[in-house]
């Protein structure tokens, strides 16, 4: 044995019987000597990644490869270094590097995947974790890589399967439990998600991202207190955590609790300041209480959500217009955008009058269901289909371009600025059509219902079932269909309860909006869930009793504190403070007391 290797067993002896610190500091002396000797730098590498000293880890790899650059076994020990320090760039330069050598090394390319994960290239991340065409049948972390990349690529049930997947390989693997139940949210399954973050918790008691995902279903199945109980003692690990504390603050915003929710909002905005989410949660807490300047002052963060700005393909064009200081002059030509989502492009449409009478030349993008019903209701034809103007070079001719909802601010500074009544016009014709239609009822109480929303989660936690609504049913009342979707099985049931719910086959109520609102002006009441059929309601003037399973789900136009919105005097706001069946009888002894509707804040 020589000399060299003498000192090398040496060494490794009193690493491993004798004295750590002392065996790592000769080691360190002997490779300053013998810097390009492999098996010295190997065990310099091998002795630094026990001891936790990953750099001196990485800079011995680092000479070995010098030597001998095309050691994928070594290539590999030097990316996975990279990758536990988050230098993801470096540790994808070396995974290229073995897959140059070897194009279907196992480990290399799912890892490449893992890292374009994380590079949030979700698509390429799903590209190379498909270059493996089986998953080894004991890499858990490769299905839940897999399941992760599914996820976000938005195949649910697929990256769902990923997951279980990783558990019957190990079941204490908490990531997984983890990410399935963040699937089962998606898949609006809350209970099922509940279920999968309890055992994590059981698990581990003590694992912050579980406490956390278990607080944020409980938050949004309403169970507030113990939301809030589980981010504290999440909180009580990880005292400086900002997605903990951002949380607590959303929580407290959603209770409409002002004092707790500034507290949490001022110290999570003070360790990440943009944090837009927050930001708005906390804008329509602010809304709530009508505390307007500081409500305007945030309100333009709904744009920089990033899911939201995601689905903004103009968002380039007016960003720079998204500051407090914005100012636009009387003769500018301007270009009103339309935002995401339909109701709210109804809600925000209340300032045009404000506008047309400020701003003389002016052009305002819209859905092109609304185009022909804005031009009539404001009587200005001003009104074009989205992307008109934005989506080509047109759009350079116009001073300012600004989405709808940031112009609210220059016009309602006050609770009494929001003083506007049925500002959407009807076509008369078909009004008159729906009236005929329905003469055969003619005297008996017109109810028209709706109850579900948009199929996300945030719909699920507003929508109801039409069971809920049977207590409305009964001789002296025509209730009437305003439910857009396939609602067969709905008619189905009511249909087998030996009751009548009006139905106009031919109406497409999501498309044919006109016709919604012309079978909207004959009613008598209108008794909904948050959806944007309730929107339209609200600015025909329609008498509407809206319905909030969820203080989670509500917005800040409805207020279940009040029960009102400041945005439509006509519509009664209620909380299901017990249980569904009570609110809607509730609903039920108004209707038995009242031939007319008229609500006001």
């Amino acid at each position: 044995m020589s000399s060299l290797e003498n000192k090398l067993k040496k060494i490794i002896d009193t690493f491993n019987k004798v004295n750590k610190e002392n065996a790592f500091n000769d080691i360190k002396r002997l490779s300053e000597k013998y810097s390009k000797n492999i098996t010295v730098q190997n065990v310099l590498f091998q002795i630094a990644k026990k001891v936790g000293d990953i750099d001196t880890a990485i800079n011995a790899l680092k000479k070995i490869l010098f030597i001998d650059k095309n050691n994928t076994s070594y290539l590999s020990q030097l990316y996975k270094l990279l990758l536990g320090k988050g230098m993801v760039d470096q540790a994808l330069e070396k995974i290229n590097s073995i897959l140059e050598i070897d194009n279907k090394n196992y480990d290399a390319l799912r890892d490449k995947s893992y890292i374009y994960f994380l590079k949030k290239d979700y698509t390429k991340a799903k590209k190379y974790i498909e270059n493996i065409p089986n998953l080894k049948d004991d890499d858990y972390f490769g299905y839940n890589i897999k399941g992760l990349i599914y996820l976000k690529n938005n195949f649910f049930e697929k990256a769902r399967n990923f997951f279980n997947k990783a558990l019957k390989i190990n079941d204490q693997y908490i990531d997984s439990y983890n990410n399935l139940g963040a699937c089962l949210l998606e898949l609006e399954k809350l209970d099922e998600a509940k279920k999968i973050f309890n055992r994590a918790h059981h698990i581990d008691k003590k694992n912050v991202s579980t406490l956390i995902n278990l607080a944020n279903v409980l938050s949004l199945q309403d169970n507030i207190m113990a939301a809030i109980n589980h981010y504290n003692e999440a909180l009580s690990l990880e005292p400086n955590n900002q997605e903990i504390i951002s949380n607590l603050a959303i929580c407290y915003c959603r209770d409409s609790n002002e004092k707790e929710a500034k507290i949490f909002y001022d110290r999570a905005i003070k360790i990440n300041p943009y944090d837009y989410k927050l930001m708005y949660a906390y804008c329509a807490l602010q809304l709530k209480i009508n505390n307007f300047d500081k409500s305007w002052e945030l309100f333009d963060s709904r744009l920089l959500i990033e899911k939201n700005k995601d689905k903004l393909r103009n968002f380039d064009l007016i960003k720079k217009n998204l500051f407090k200081d914005l100012t636009i002059n009387q003769a500018d030509k301007l270009l009103v955008l339309r935002e995401q989502g339909i109701g709210e492009e109804v809600l925000f449409s209340s300032i045009y009058p404000d506008i047309i009478n400020k701003f003389e030349n002016l052009k305002i993008e819209a859905d092109k269901r609304l185009v022909p019903i804005f031009n009539r209701s404001f009587r200005k034809k001003i009104f074009v289909e989205d992307g008109y103007y934005s989506k080509n070079s047109s759009v350079s001719d116009f001073d300012k371009i600004i989405y709808a909802g940031s112009l609210i601010k220059f016009f309602r500074k006050n609770k009494d600025d929001f003083n506007y009544v049925n500002y959407l016009t009807p076509r008369k014709d078909i009004v008159n059509n729906y009236k005929e239609k329905l003469n055969t009822h003619k005297d008996k109480l017109k109810i028209g219902i709706s109850w579900k929303s948009v199929v996300n989660i945030y719909g699920s936690l507003k929508s109801l079932t039409i069971k809920d609504f049977e207590p409305l049913f009964n001789e002296e009342r025509v209730i009437i269909n305003l439910q857009y979707g396939d609602i067969d099985s709905d008619k189905k049931y009511i249909f087998e309860q030996n009751k009548h719910l009006e139905v106009f086959s031919n109406l497409d109520l999501f498309n044919d909006i006109e016709s919604c609102m012309g079978l909207l002006k004959n009613l008598d009441l209108f008794i909904t869930v948050s959806n944007s059929t309730a929107h339209f309601a609200g600015a025909l003037g329609i008498p509407t009793i809206l319905i909030c399973p969820k203080k989670s789900s509500t917005y800040y136009y409805w207020n279940t504190h009040t029960g009102s919105s400041i945005w439509y005097k006509n519509i009664k706001v209620l909380g299901i403070e017990k249980s569904i069946n009570e609110t809607v009888c509730l609903i039920n002894n108004i209707l038995e007391k009242n031939n007319e509707f008229k609500f006001s804040n």
